[in-house]
């Protein structure tokens, strides 16, 4: 082997390589560790920011982002492992979204957005502007009631919107809405009276309802505090007096 040149060439060109590298990493290693990179700051902004400038953060508190950055933000600007920090974020329970970037001279870009709290999802969750779903400890909000199948939050949350501004030219307004295993839709209304619109037309049934119901208002108001208005009729609707 000894007397191989193109064998010692190589040896020796693996051995160079292999001092070179072990060079550069303990070379890059120090130079990372240097102050220059160091993290000197971490900017939080909000997607719900208001039209003052504000934070805009109504439910996760600076304590709460501090303790985050605190326990998870380890290392320099270069070697900080970004998808960790953004999975800490994540485990708040009101946080919906969180974008983290690097910024020169070193610092984080850190963009949260809240959920805003729509309904309460049945007993047990709250339902956000957008339809999704999540858990977080409730303090009594004053807020409607949606109840459905699984995956269904989305289709209440748009129908809501559609229903309030039907119910508009009336004066009233949805305060819970149940969507059965069948898809019946059963709206309650801030009366407390119940519109049961069935599965189908259920638009073309409650645009009915509010006509009949301003038209004839005067006459409709002795059945305020009915139990239930029953619009499954193809010409009309049947009321129940309590």
């Amino acid at each position: 082997m000894w007397n191989d040149h193109q064998s010692l060439n190589l040896l020796a060109n693996i051995l160079l390589t292999g001092v070179l590298l072990a060079t550069l990493y303990v070379v890059g290693t120090r130079v990372m560790a240097l102050p220059f990179f160091s993290l000197r700051e971490v900017q939080i902004e909000t997607v719900n920011k208001d039209q003052a400038g504000n934070m805009g953060l109504t439910h996760v508190t600076r304590d709460q982002i501090e303790q985050v950055v605190r326990n998870s933000a380890r290392g320099n600007f270069i070697v900080l492992n970004l998808e960790k920090l953004q999975n800490a974020f994540m485990e708040l329970p009101w946080v919906r979204s969180v974008k983290i970037l690097r910024k020169w001279p070193p610092a984080l870009n850190i963009l949260l957005e809240e959920h805003k709290p729509l309904a309460y999802w049945g007993e047990a969750a709250l339902v956000n502007t957008k339809g999704e779903i999540f858990h977080v400890i409730m303090d009594n909000m004053r807020l409607p009631v949606f109840t459905g199948p699984d995956n269904s939050s989305r289709l209440i949350t748009r129908q809501y919107q559609v229903f309030n501004k039907l119910l508009q030219p009336a004066g009233q307004t949805a305060t819970e809405i149940v969507l059965t295993p069948r898809h019946a839709w059963h709206v309650r209304l801030n009366t407390g009276t119940w519109l049961k619109l069935g599965r189908e037309q259920i638009e073309q049934r409650l645009k009915r309802y509010v006509a009949i119901r301003t038209q004839y208002d005067e006459i409709l108001n002795q059945y305020e505090n009915s139990d239930y208005v029953d619009l499954r009729y193809a010409n009309g609707f049947a009321v129940r007096i309590p």
